[in-house]
């Protein structure tokens, strides 16, 4: 609309009566300056999905695989401080413990444990690590209650060896814990817990148990194969991928880091997509985020790139497809 006023004089009246001049536009059209303001898709390319400007992407990416340059302030007591407001600690009244303890008796797995041994190694875990699995606790998922028993059971254990908690006692716990338990569920819900924590683990301690954590992997990746569930099998490949990544570059070089290197690739292709999912971002990090390429004399690729580089040529010829690099 604009702004011009138009001034007509009535003749019944005599009166002069004014008003806003209005401007026509045709449908379909916008007014006249406002094109420049605005972004047109090019012929031929309104169906594009992606943008070409990914600024953002580009930050997010190099702030996920690149060490900060300056002092964060995100601190550990920042952190519990923000635990402590987001996660209020369980509580549990007498009428409930009672009925919990019920119900824990009549089930198989959770037959040998009471009430309180449960919520004690639960309620009270001092490791950061497994705040948010206190809240699996008001789930009524068989998998979050199968998680919080195995993860006070554990607890109760490190305890009554004197232990302090840490994250290296509790990936030592939940190794031999992996080697033992036989059903699926426990299986799975020690895998999810292992990879929490497997990420806080110090790098020396992963580097010495290199090889005897990898054998018990690979064992499970092995059983879990051809299983109808995924769940076990995706938390080990995503630990397996966790353990790679903090060993030397020398590591590397061995036959035996690259066959479970290579087991890790054969789920890239698996028929399960949460498996493959698993798998690829597994490999991902691996190849982009490993420790040994962060340091100061650090290789220009990754030492498995042409590995990787032939498994996905092998694949795309198998699947009838034409590879166009090719390796001698």
């Amino acid at each position: 609309m604009s702004d011009r006023i138009i001034c007509s004089t009535v003749s019944s009246g005599g009166k002069r009566v004014c008003f806003p001049a209005l401007k026509m536009v045709k449908s379909g059209k916008l007014r006249s300056g406002t094109g420049a303001k605005l972004k047109r898709w090019k012929k031929g390319h309104s169906s594009d999905s992606n943008p070409q400007t990914s600024r953002f992407r580009q930050a997010a990416k190099s702030r996920f695989f690149s060490r900060p340059s300056t002092k964060s302030d995100l601190t550990v007591d920042a952190l519990k401080l923000h635990n402590e407001l987001q996660v209020g600690p369980l509580e549990i009244s007498a009428g409930a413990h009672k009925d919990t303890q019920m119900e824990e008796e009549s089930d198989e797995r959770l037959s040998e444990r009471t009430s309180g041994t449960f919520l004690s190694g639960l309620s009270d875990c001092s490791n950061l690590t497994f705040r948010k699995v206190q809240r699996f606790w008001e789930s009524n998922s068989a998998a979050h209650k199968e998680i919080c028993a195995v993860l006070a059971a554990v607890t109760e254990v490190i305890r009554s060896q004197g232990g302090k908690e840490t994250e290296t006692e509790y990936f030592a716990a939940l190794m031999t814990t992996l080697e033992v338990v036989e059903s699926e569920e426990s299986q799975a819900a020690v895998a999810y817990l292992l990879n929490l924590v497997m990420k806080r683990v110090p790098a020396p301690v992963l580097k010495s148990k290199f090889s005897d954590t990898t054998k018990a992997f690979m064992d499970v990746m092995s059983k879990q194969a051809s299983s109808d569930t995924s769940s076990a099998l995706r938390w080990i490949l995503s630990c397996l991928a966790t353990l790679l990544r903090k060993q030397d570059v020398s590591v590397w070089s061995y036959p035996s880091t690259l066959q479970a290197y290579h087991g890790l690739l054969s789920f890239t292709v698996h028929s399960k997509p949460k498996v493959r999912k698993a798998a690829q971002q597994g490999v991902c990090s691996i190849l982009r985020g490993s420790d040994f390429l962060f340091t100061d004399d650090a290789l220009s690729h990754h030492p498995a790139t042409v590995t990787t580089a032939k498994f996905c040529i092998k694949e795309i010829e198998q699947a009838g497809g034409e590879a166009l690099w090719s390796f001698t």
